[in-house]
């Protein structure tokens, strides 16, 4: 590996960008009134797709620690966006959903999203998504 890898600030400008964009996303969502965090919106977005799933699996389709998943879970359960169901068969293991009214924040906010991720990836290409995403599995794969 060339030495100009190991020195470029590259990490410090994905870390910049990481933070812009969380800032970004926070600043509109709090502009049209959405009362939902990014991480919320994570989580939200998660939950939709996935319909049913335990604090574990959100936590590996987030990559959040437990800790965090459980604090914003918890903080959503008090909105009234989630609610819990405890497995039938077994009482210790619980599952996650959206409420119809976490059904309709999704619905609300999503146009919302899909606008800012347009913003960001302006006057990029297919080409370039499908690399920086090449680029980004192979770093966070190469971490232990």
């Amino acid at each position: 590996m060339p030495d100009t890898y190991v020195t470029n600030p590259s990490f410090f400008k994905l870390d910049a960008t990481l933070k812009k964009i969380r800032n970004y996303w926070q600043q509109t969502f709090d502009a049209h009134h959405k009362d939902i965090t990014v991480d919320q919106w994570l989580l939200l977005e998660n939950l939709y797709k996935h319909k049913k799933i335990t604090h574990n699996e959100l936590a590996k389709f987030t990559s959040k620690d437990i800790t965090t998943v459980s604090r914003i879970i918890e903080l959503m359960v008090k909105k009234g966006l989630v609610q819990r169901e405890s497995d039938t068969s077994d009482r210790r293991k619980v599952f996650l959903q959206l409420t119809p009214p976490g059904i309709e924040k999704y619905k609300d906010v999503r146009p919302l999203v899909l606008e800012m991720r347009k913003t960001g990836w302006k006057d990029l290409t297919e080409k370039d998504f499908v690399e920086l995403t090449r680029i980004l599995d192979v770093i966070y794969h190469n971490i232990p």
